[in-house]
């Protein structure tokens, strides 16, 4: 629990004076407990900051892992189509849910995760795209499963991401999961003629 309010002050914090004004002393008045007790848990600001990422991207891997069981144990019954539209409400909804607190964990992620941990959590989730696209009815045969879920969670992520990162007012989930479904859709379509162009 203490870990928690930890990450949960920081997050705050970056909302509130931004990483570069947050201390370690801040953390701990904001969690209420003492600055030894933070020390304890986390040995600087960069591991509080590494953790907290880590434990956000999780809860967007656990949402998209609940996703993608229910496409897996409806045994081959949704269209590729049906498919990408759950992913992309799932991503959106979870990462805009988050507002600000994703933004502001999305601009210090590459600075504090190590590049072995963050390449492990980005792959799991093109793990788990793939997963779900490839159990489609109507997923072409040949296709190269592991690049096509690859560049279909990256057109999600970066959209998402991008968009969180720049944009002055971010649009409602659901006008965001069409813009994600109009792009995701134009990849698929296109990788999908080149296969049929190849067989």
């Amino acid at each position: 629990m203490t870990s928690i309010a930890i990450q949960d002050a920081f997050v705050l914090l970056l909302l509130e004076k931004g990483y570069e004004k947050t201390s370690m002393r801040d953390i701990a008045n904001v969690a209420g407990v003492s600055v030894g007790s933070v020390y304890q848990y986390f040995p600087g600001k960069e591991a509080v900051a590494a953790m907290t990422v880590r434990t956000w991207v999780r809860k967007l891997s656990t949402a998209l892992s609940s996703a993608v069981d229910e496409v897996v144990q409806a045994e081959g019954q949704r269209t590729l189509r049906e498919i990408t539209r759950l992913l992309a409400q799932t991503q959106v909804h979870t990462m805009l849910e988050g507002g600000g607190r994703w933004r502001v964990l999305s601009s210090i992620e590459r600075r504090v995760s190590p590049q072995l941990v963050y390449n492990r959590l980005y792959q799991h989730n093109v793990n788990l795209f793939g997963k779900a696209l490839t159990s489609a009815v109507d997923w072409p045969e040949g296709l190269h499963d592991a690049r096509v879920a690859f560049c279909a969670y990256t057109v999600v992520d970066a959209l998402v991401k991008q968009t969180l990162l720049v944009s002055a007012a971010l649009p409602s989930a659901d006008v965001m999961v069409e813009e994600v479904l109009l792009a995701l859709d134009g990849y698929l379509h296109a990788v999908r003629q080149s296969n049929a162009r190849r067989e």
